[in-house]
This record gives structure tokens, C-alpha cells and sequence, in this order.
């Protein structure tokens, strides 16, 4: 025990635990083969059995501070377990002795170690009860070294043996692992409330930077008389408040993958039309399925967004007094996702996707649209403009 213990931070849980009970059965066999042999008297297979063991076994635990491999050494003490208790149980009564509670151990203490183990020594202990039940029921000869006398004394030494074997050692081993497994557990927990308060912190502070951009954007604007390069502060400061948005929703929201994305696009969209100020009545309709997104997927999808809202507040409604834009974003084969986005307007004739010059709004459409590993299809309707992408949502995968 004294020596496991000064290598308890050098091993594994596992390992460390295994090597307590080879310590501790080495131990309690050698004492309790002492005490067959003075104090009751049973100097035969039985005392040899369990001193054989506790020497063996003990030889085992040396062994594998060589070899470092604690399978081969719980795989050889285990054999050794279950032939010294073949040659006890057949030697103190077979299906009666209290000794074959002992091989309930051995497949416990398998288990504990692989999967594979216990399942091996499981079917293997069943097969050698049985076979003692059925010696026992046919009255098989078996050398019984047992007298009525000493039996009693036999019986409450191996129950005490179990006892403080079962209790004393794997009842304290279990609780100290017990222990150590909840106090990971909290030490998790804590570590991820930190790393999710951290989290918002840096997304509330990239917000409030870009905010800060876009007041930048706005005072710069002011100065300049160009109606062109107005729009084009316009268009970037569109994008920037899309940005921030996120960041805001990410910061506000308590789970940080399960972002309500329909709420998120609402208020995007809302945003775009109240800022362009367009003097005409202008409605959405969205179908946004409930879908987890990360962070890298919905920032392109949401810039993606705000550039075909922009274009139709821009190019869409002119001669119109009123005007509807349609959002629908919903989940197709497990990991793929498609948007679709429409409006009313006066559209247009031509596909603009197969333009060779294309406009900055297009240009970054095609790029997010890469970005998310999708496709964007033109379709030609008779009325308003309308497209469908493609994308893969990494956060379903």
C-alpha cells in the first residue's frame, strides 16, 4: 500500500486503483492463509492455495513496475485469483463454500479494468458455479478439508475477509473516486461559466467597437457632398450595424449555440428599413426555421442578408407605394440549409449572377456565399427578383 502511494500521482485513476487491490489482496491472503494454518488448523490445499497466491501475486506487483503494462498484470492476477479459488472452494465445500462469493470479484474488478474483461469473466464464473452446483447435486466426490469443527471459524473469516475487502477497500476506493469525479465535475462547470462570461465580454466589446466604426462612418458622411460616395458610406455602415447586431444578440442571449436566429433576422431587417427611411410602406414576411448556427456561419448569412435587403429598399420599390420582402430559411438533409429570398419590385429581366461586372452589394454576396461552402441560384419570376442559396450548416455536423 505504502509503495502504491508514492507513485499515485505518477499513475492513472485505473492503474492506481488496480494496485491497491493487488496490494491489499496480497495482504489480506497472506494473513488469512497465516491464520488457516495456526489458528484452525488447515494445512492443506487450501493453506497452500492462498499462501501461493499472495507470494505470486506479490511477484505480479513487482513485475510491473518493469513493464509498466497494468493489463498484463490484472489479466495474471486474475488468473491467479481464480485458480487459488477453484482450489479453495473445491476443498471447503464446493457449491456451499463462502469462498465462491469471492469470483463475483474477479468479474467486478474486470469490468472495472475493460469491458471486454468482465464480459470474459463473467460468462467464465458462470460456467464454474454451474459446474460445482451440479458436482454438488450428483454428489461428486470432492476433498472436503473443512471439519465441523473449525467450520464456523472458516465461515467468519472468509465474511469478514469480503467484508472489509468489499467495503474497506472498494467501498473507500469508489467514494475517493466518487469525490474526485464530482469535484472535476464543478471544476468543469465553473471553467465553462467563465469561458462563457468571457465570451459575451468579447462579443459585447467587438460590438460596441463596431458601433464605434459606424459612428466614425456617420461623422465622415457629413462631410460629403457626393451623393454616390454617401451611398457608399451608407452601404458600409449598413454592414457594420449587421455585424454589431450579432455581436449584440450573442452577448444578450444565455446559450451561446442556440442563438434564436428568426428574432436575430427580424430585427436586422427592421433595422435596414428604418435607417434607408424609404417614404413607403414596406412589410416582411419571414419563415425561419428554429436551426443552431454558430458564430461562422451566421455572420456571412446575416451580411448576406443585409445586402439583398439593402438592394431591394434601393433599387426595388421605386415606382411602388408599397412593398414586401420575403425571407424563409429551412433545413434539407440533415447538415444543409436553404435560403430563400424574394420581394415585390419591378425585378429584372436578366440574370445579374452572370454579369462579368458586378456591383460591390454582388460582389460580397457571391463572397459570403463561398464562404459557407454554398451555392446562390438566380430565379427568374415574372415579378420582384428572387434567389435561392445553398449552404452547409457546419453546427449541425
Amino acid at each position: 500500500m505504502i509503495e502504491n502511494l508514492k507513485h499515485k500521482n505518477k499513475y492513472g485513476r485505473t492503474t492506481t486503483l488496480a494496485l491497491n487491490v493487488f496490494y491489499t489482496l496480497s495482504l489480506s491472503t497472506f494473513l488469512f492463509s497465516v491464520f488457516c494454518y495456526f489458528q484452525i488448523g488447515i494445512r492443506g490445499v487450501i493453506f497452500k492455495a492462498l499462501l501461493s497466491y499472495s507470494i505470486l501475486n506479490t511477484i505480479n506487483i513487482m513485475f510491473f513496475y518493469l513493464h509498466k503494462k497494468i493489463l498484463k498484470s490484472y489479466v495474471i492476477a486474475s488468473v491467479l485469483g481464480y485458480i487459488t479459488l477453484l482450489f479453495v472452494c473445491s476443498h471447503s465445500g464446493g457449491i456451499n463454500s463462502p469462498a465462491i462469493s469471492f469470483l463475483v470479484l474477479i468479474i467486478f474488478f474486470g469490468y472495472l479494468i475493460k469491458k471486454g474483461y468482465g464480459n470474459i469473466w463473467l460468462v467464465t464464473v458462470l460456467v464454474t458455479v454451474v459446474a460445482f452446483y451440479i458436482m454438488n447435486k450428483y454428489s461428486l466426490e470432492m476433498v472436503n478439508e473443512i471439519n465441523e469443527e473449525n467450520i464456523t471459524e472458516f465461515n467468519l473469516l472468509f465474511l469478514l475477509f469480503l467484508i472489509v475487502l468489499l467495503g474497506g477497500v472498494f467501498g473507500r476506493m469508489m467514494n475517493k473516486t466518487n469525490e474526485r469525479i464530482k469535484r472535476a465535475k464543478k471544476e468543469i462547470v465553473k471553467r465553462n461559466d467563465e469561458k462563457t462570461i468571457m465570451l459575451k465580454e468579447i462579443h459585447h466589446r467587438v460590438k460596441n467597437n463596431l458601433q464605434v466604426v459606424n459612428s466614425l462612418l456617420r461623422i465622415q458622411a457629413r462631410g460629403v457632398k457626393d451623393e454616390k460616395v454617401k451611398l457608399m458610406f451608407s452601404a458600409a455602415q449598413s454592414r457594420v450595424v449587421a455585424m454589431a447586431r450579432l455581436h449584440e444578440k450573442i452577448y444578450n442571449t444565455k446559450d451561446l449555440k442556440n442563438i434564436d436566429i428568426s428574432e436575430h433576422f427580424e430585427l436586422l431587417i427592421n433595422d435596414l428599413i428604418s435607417s434607408i427611411n424609404l417614404d413607403k410602406k414596406i412589410t416582411t414576411k419571414l419563415n425561419i426555421e428554429a436551426v443552431n448556427m454558430s458564430i461562422d456561419t451566421l455572420l456571412p448569412l446575416s451580411l448576406i442578408i443585409n445586402e439583398l435587403v439593402s438592394n431591394s429598399l434601393k433599387h426595388a420599390f421605386c415606382e411602388m407605394k408599397s412593398g414586401e420582402v420575403v425571407v424563409e430559411l429551412f433545413t434539407k438533409k440533415g447538415i444543409e440549409c436553404q435560403l430563400f429570398y424574394s420581394d415585390n419590385g419591378k425585378g429584372m429581366q436578366k440574370n445579374i449572377l452572370s454579369e462579368s461586372e458586378n456591383s460591390t452589394g454582388l460582389t460580397l454576396i457571391k463572397t459570403f456565399v463561398r464562404q459557407l461552402n454554398g451555392v446562390i441560384v438566380f430565379l427568374n419570376k415574372p415579378k420582384g427578383i428572387s434567389f435561392e442559396i445553398s449552404f452547409i450548416n457546419s453546427s449541425i455536423e
